[in-house]
């Protein structure tokens, strides 16, 4: 039985064979040439962008908010995209670009927040980190609850 190929498997195809780098290093100006890049500084700010949300329940305890950790974590996000731009910048002698480290965030929230949802917490692994992260203490200093109730014997 012959199957139909997906216009779109055709269509990838197609540009593959275009852009292959054989038709790139000929120098054709007509051969049309297209690079895939990735910047180190942008796969190591994905790559913190996937841990965060377990950093975030490691150094917060089980009864803080949610609001309180997506605050966290975008606030986390925001210094690991500037500092990520500041690498950038100093490892290519460039200027260093306030906006690109502003928009940067956004995705990098975007994919925390994704995996904290999407992976971490359906496995578990957000519910674990929790519970060996930090614990409350009470007025005393102990992790125990403390009775409020009680005669002050």
């Amino acid at each position: 039985m012959i199957r139909k190929i997906p216009p779109t498997l055709l269509g990838a195809i197609a540009i593959f064979l275009v852009a292959s780098p054989a038709n790139a290093a000929t120098g054709d100006p007509v051969a049309p040439a297209f690079a895939f890049t990735l910047d180190p500084t942008t796969i190591v700010q994905i790559t913190l962008a996937v841990f965060l949300p377990i950093l975030v329940g490691f150094v917060t305890t089980q009864v803080t908010s949610a609001a309180n950790k997506s605050w966290l974590l975008a606030g986390l996000t925001m210094l690991t995209s500037l500092f990520a731009e500041l690498s950038r910048a100093l490892s290519q002698g460039s200027t260093y670009d306030l906006g690109t480290a502003l928009l940067a965030a956004v995705p990098a929230f975007a994919i925390s927040v994704s995996i904290h949802y999407g992976l971490w917490k359906p496995t578990g692994a957000a519910a674990a980190v929790g519970a060996t992260g930090v614990t409350p203490t009470n007025r005393k200093g102990s992790s125990q609850p403390q009775d409020d109730h009680s005669d002050g014997l």
